[in-house]
């Protein structure tokens, strides 16, 4: 915890204070960013250029913050977001000093852009991320508050700078303009705070990992953004110089309506996405804005039609801010969402390149309706990019393995899973392993939505039969989306599996693998039918639970005879035994712990509460589930050098009340401790393979927020993930189940499970 937060607490004033601190900073730099339109004429004839020349200095500058607020992001983590800002502040006043004094324009590229690119790139990335660490209950509210400053500050900054430039010239405007930017930018710093907790536990896989088998839906998204940005820079400096062209005054000050339009946009349509299927309202968006273009065609004759122009645009333009990172969340996951938003911006940067300069080529050849007609073409040639990624993300395989990284093949329904009697089966090229003839692996888990419009159906499936309450699954659906209708557990599967199948090539031993589902797509029926009709025979099974209960063991063994049931001809499912204390689990859990301790400067006797998914009590008492994971939490701290107190805790309770459930609940206990003066906790969670929707949910947000009001500093390690350890540990348990090794290996005092449930164990009841 960084010091000058000492004694700060999540949704407090202090949290306040920096979001307004934000917003004074994006509203100081984006008002001079987005006011070049207001220059754009007093710099061409100053330097005697083309329109086109004249537009690279805007270009460049968008193109610079676009790419370098990927680091300047990365440098506020490790200095503080105040020394960042300051080196914008500074950057901002040498620039715009600097190009009020040149009289080359290729000078004047290097001080605008560079200054005024670094200032923006300074202030927009590291300011907004900032705010997110201070708060929990009120993050969205927050959030639109910081980037509110965005679109006032083109409302203010466009007019102002006109009027400037009318009364004392451009140069003279740019110095007034760099002393007041710079000054709000300083009063921001002041502000600029790190979060009380300034500890990142989220899961970060490399960018090539979030991409493995999307590659091309990446494409297709990232070309869309970068064909839009084309386009839609063009009023931002362009409309005031048309204004200009028509003998008619006010072209800044619709620059700065499209700005206070872009505030209710991001707002109103940020709002709508909670509710509306979100690529529908983000494709919807990306139309309206090149729709937008017919009302500034038809604006000459009609001059009202320019202010309804710079409404629609501002509207859509402002929805396609506040869209893109839930977009992108759904496509992507929300795990590692940084690095995928900050590839994606690029195109942003890439498309302001190109788009001014040659959009002012144009201009000058064929005139201001022509060039009108061409932007709005391409705005609507970046919509069935869009539908083209959708479609691709809609159509990832169940499979994985050698073919399955060039091959996108449909759903695989259970009708269509069985060919014809009588004509050959095409069996990939995959071997067997061991003495029990393996050729496959299979991975079991619990499902998932994949977009808004699953999430409901998915949790009915979930539900069914359980007489939840509507308002209950109402909230939880809110939950989900708010991570944009995606639950992680899927993208956090896949990699889990790719990265299985890639350490059983490594070793020689490439087998076919697959991904079935409990609750959602791909069910488990249908990929049992598509190894059917792959000719497979023998699957060794994985499941994404590593303690025995009922729904975290047994539940999944009948899955699977249900599916062997179902499916004619059905492989044999073998599931491996349970792998809760396999060393390379507790392994990978002691590293995590490790990374964490690290990584929040923490003592290693930190008081650490080991989490589970509590289980009614009566469950609990027909099986082992206590008793391993108390088990196995003393053996990881042994590994990991924990010298503090440890407890079990339990979370993610959601029967009645009057039902009794393992306890104590991670919210209780959080509490208990900040009134007995804990200060610092660590939070590990040990019943969770990956950090999906309830870690999220239960832990970062939830607890998180509990320990804050506690006045506690949380840090949670990530759970196992794709570690390394974790990978080759169900890789040995496949070549166990394949009968290639005898040893069972397992930690703590417990010993190896065995790979079938004994009669009465891990039941719905105790037995008896």
């Amino acid at each position: 915890m960084s010091t000058d937060a000492q004694g700060a607490r999540l949704d407090s004033a202090a949290g306040w204070v920096v979001a307004l601190s934000a917003a004074l900073a994006t509203f100081a730099v984006f008002g001079v960013a987005y006011s070049f339109g207001a220059f754009f004429a007093e710099v061409r004839a100053e330097f005697g250029v083309d329109r086109s020349q004249t537009a690279l200095l805007f270009s460049l500058t968008t193109f610079a913050y676009f790419t370098l607020g990927i680091f300047t992001g990365r440098l506020a983590d490790r200095f503080g977001p105040r020394r960042v800002l300051l080196t914008g502040a500074f950057a901002m006043l040498g620039g715009l000093w600097l190009t009020s004094m040149t009289n080359n324009i290729w000078l004047a590229y290097l001080t605008y852009g560079v200054g005024v690119g670094i200032g923006v790139a300074c202030a927009y990335v590291p300011m907004v991320a900032v705010v997110g660490g201070w708060f929990e209950r009120r993050r969205v509210a927050a959030l639109g508050v910081a980037v509110a400053g965005i679109g006032v500050g083109t409302l203010v900054g466009s007019p102002t700078a006109e009027a400037l430039v009318e009364a004392y010239g451009w140069r003279s405007s740019y110095r007034i303009l760099a002393v007041a930017a710079t000054a709000l930018m300083l009063v921001a710093a002041i502000g600029a705070r790190r979060p009380p907790m300034h500890a990142d536990t989220a899961e970060l896989p490399r960018l090539s990992a979030l991409m493995r088998g999307r590659v091309l839906m990446f494409t297709f998204l990232y070309a869309s953004v970068l064909v839009l940005s084309a386009s839609l820079f063009m009023p931002f400096v362009y409309l005031p110089d048309y204004v200009s062209g028509l003998g008619r005054t006010g072209g800044a000050t619709l620059v700065g309506i499209i700005g206070g339009a872009s505030v209710v946009g991001r707002l109103g349509l940020g709002a709508l996405g909670a509710v509306v299927p979100l690529m529908r309202l983000y494709q919807l968006s990306f139309f309206t804005m090149a729709l937008s273009y017919l009302l500034w065609l038809g604006s000459e004759a009609n001059p009202w039609m320019l202010l309804t122009f710079a409404i629609v645009m501002g509207l859509s333009y402002g929805g396609f801010i506040a869209l893109s990172p839930a977009v992108a969340a759904m496509l992507f996951g929300p795990v590692g969402l940084g690095g995928v938003l900050g590839a994606l911006y690029t195109a942003a940067g890439v498309g302001a390149l190109i788009g001014p300069p040659v959009l002012g080529l144009l201009i000058d050849a064929s005139g201001y309706n022509a060039t009108i007609t061409i932007a709005m073409l391409v705005g609507f040639a970046a919509v069935p990019l869009l539908i083209a990624a959708e479609r691709l993300a809609r159509s990832r395989p169940a499979a994985f393995g050698p073919q399955a990284a060039t091959q996108h093949p449909p759903p695989i329904s259970t009708a269509a899973a069985h060919p014809p009697s009588g004509e050959p089966v095409h069996v990939p090229a995959y071997g067997t392993l061991g003495p029990a003839a393996i050729d496959s692996v299979l991975l079991l888990s619990f499902g998932g939505p994949e977009g808004p419009d699953d999430v409901m159906p998915f949790l009915q499936n979930v539900t069914r039969g359980r007489e939840v309450p509507p308002e209950r699954l109402a909230k939880v659906e809110m939950q989900y989306l708010r991570h944009g209708g995606v639950s992680p557990i899927n993208e956090q599967n896949r990699s889990l599996l790719a990265d299985v199948s890639t350490e059983l090539a490594r070793r020689g031993s490439p087998l076919a693998c697959y991904w079935g589902n409990r609750n959602w797509h791909p069910y488990l029926r249908d990929t049992v039918g598509q190894m059917v009709s792959e000719g497979r025979r023998h699957a060794a099974v994985m499941v994404t639970s590593a303690f025995s209960s009922y729904s975290g063991c047994r539940q999944y063994h009948e899955d699977l005879a249900q599916a062997a049931s179902d499916v004619p001809n059905a492989p044999q499912l073998s599931r491996f035994r349970v792998y809760g204390n396999h060393p390379g689990f507790a392994g990978a859990v002691a590293e995590r712990i490790r990374e964490a301790l690290d990584g929040a400067h923490l003592r290693s006797d930190v008081h650490t509460l080991f989490s589970a998914h509590s289980l009614p009590s009566r469950m609990a008492a027909s099986c082992n589930y206590e008793a391993e994971l108390r088990d196995v939490a003393e053996t990881v701290a042994d590994l990991a050098g924990l010298a503090g107190e440890i407890e079990i805790v339990y979370q993610s309770r959601s029967g009645p009340p009057q039902v009794p459930w393992l306890e104590p609940d991670v919210n209780d206990r959080l509490t208990q401790l900040g009134s007995q003066g804990c200060r610092a906790v660590l939070v590990v969670p040990l019943g969770f393979v990956s950090d999906h929707m309830e870690v999220l949910v239960d832990l970062d947000t939830k607890a998180r927020a509990t320990a804050a009001r506690a006045g506690i500093t949380m840090v949670r390690a990530r759970s196992v993930g794709t570690h390394p350890l974790f990978v080759e540990a169900l890789v040995d348990l496949v070549e166990e189940t394949a009968g290639l090794r005898t040893d069972r290996p397992a930690v703590g005092r417990l010993g190896p499970r065995p790979d079938t449930c004994a009669s009465g164990c891990c039941a719905l009841e105790p037995v008896g």
